[in-house]
C-alpha cells in the first residue's frame, strides 16, 4: 500500500471499472465491491504487515487483561503502559506507544499500518467511552480504569471491539484508495456535484462497513472465548495473526456478498 499505488489507479482495467461506476452512479455497495477486487493484491499483504498484526494483538491482549490479578501490569508486560490513574485520551496515547515503538523496531509504518493505528484507537474510544465519559481528567481512580478495561474480557464485548476496529479499518482502507477516484468526480456536471454530495457518499460507505461487519462480530466473539480456553488463558501471536488474516477475510466477503444482494 502506498501513495505510488493511488496515482496508477486509472491504469489497471480494475480500477477503471471503478472509475467507471463512481462516474455513472452506481450505488455504495456495487462501488465497494469494484474497490475491493481493484486492491485486493494491496490487501494480499495484510499477513506481513507489521502494524496491521500487532495492532490486532495488542486487541487481543486488551482482552485478556481484564482475567489478571494485575490487569495495568499486565499491559505493561506487553508493552502498553497506562498509567494508574488516567483518563480515556491517556489510554489512547498508551496505546499508540505501544505501536509506534514496535513498529519503529521492525521496519517502521506502512499505509496499512497506520490505518490499523487508528482503527485501534477508535474502537478502543467507542467501547471505553460510556464507563469513562463521566469521569474528570483530574479525578480518574485506577479502579476506574480497571473496570472500563476489565469489560474487553468478556467474548461479547471483545466481539464489539473487534466490529468497530475491522469496520473502521476497512472503511478507511476503502477511503484511502478511492480519495483520488472520488475527487475525480466533483464539480459540476460529475457525479458529485457539490462536496456535500460526496461527503454523504463517503458516509453511506461508512455505514456499509459498519453493516457489514456485524458478520465479525460474532466471529470474533466464538474466536476470543475458544482460543482463551485452549491457550489456557493466553493468546500466542500466531493465533492472533491468523484472527487479523481472517477478520479482514471475512469483511471483504460480506462486502462481495452484499453488492450482489444489491445487483439481484
Amino acid at each position: 500500500m502506498g501513495h505510488t499505488l493511488l496515482g496508477n489507479l486509472p491504469r489497471t482495467r480494475k480500477w477503471r471499472d471503478v472509475v467507471e461506476l463512481v462516474a455513472a452512479g452506481a450505488n455504495v455497495s456495487q462501488v465497494a465491491n469494484a474497490t475491493i477486487r481493484a486492491a485486493e493484491a494491496a490487501f494480499s499483504f495484510v499477513q506481513n504487515d507489521v502494524g496491521y498484526n500487532q495492532a490486532v494483538w495488542l486487541m487481543t491482549q486488551l482482552g485478556l487483561a481484564g482475567n489478571q490479578d494485575k490487569p495495568l501490569d499486565y499491559l505493561r508486560s506487553q508493552g502498553i503502559d497506562i498509567p494508574a490513574n488516567t483518563s480515556l485520551p491517556g489510554i489512547t496515547v498508551a496505546i499508540t506507544e505501544a505501536l509506534d515503538n514496535h513498529v519503529a523496531a521492525n521496519g517502521g509504518h506502512s499505509g496499512l499500518g497506520q490505518i490499523a493505528q487508528r482503527a485501534l484507537v477508535d474502537a478502543v474510544i467507542q467501547n471505553l467511552e460510556p464507563k469513562l465519559q463521566q469521569q474528570s481528567m483530574f479525578n480518574m481512580q485506577h479502579d476506574d480504569t480497571v473496570n472500563a478495561l476489565a469489560e474487553l474480557r468478556k467474548p461479547d464485548k471483545f466481539g464489539q471491539l473487534s466490529r468497530t476496529f475491522f469496520a473502521r479499518l476497512t472503511d478507511d482502507s476503502m477511503n484511502y484508495f478511492l480519495s483520488r477516484v472520488l475527487a475525480g468526480n466533483l464539480g459540476e456536471g460529475q457525479r458529485f456535484a457539490t462536496m456535500n454530495q460526496m461527503g454523504q457518499f463517503e458516509q453511506a460507505l461508512t455505514t456499509h462497513c459498519r453493516e457489514a461487519s456485524a458478520i465479525v462480530e460474532q466471529f470474533s466473539n466464538e474466536w476470543f472465548s475458544k482460543h482463551r480456553y485452549e491457550e489456557q488463558g493466553n493468546i500466542s501471536r500466531e493465533s492472533a495473526q491468523g484472527f487479523a488474516s481472517w477478520g479482514l477475510k471475512k469483511m471483504m466477503d460480506e462486502l462481495r456478498a452484499g453488492a450482489k444482494t444489491d445487483g439481484q
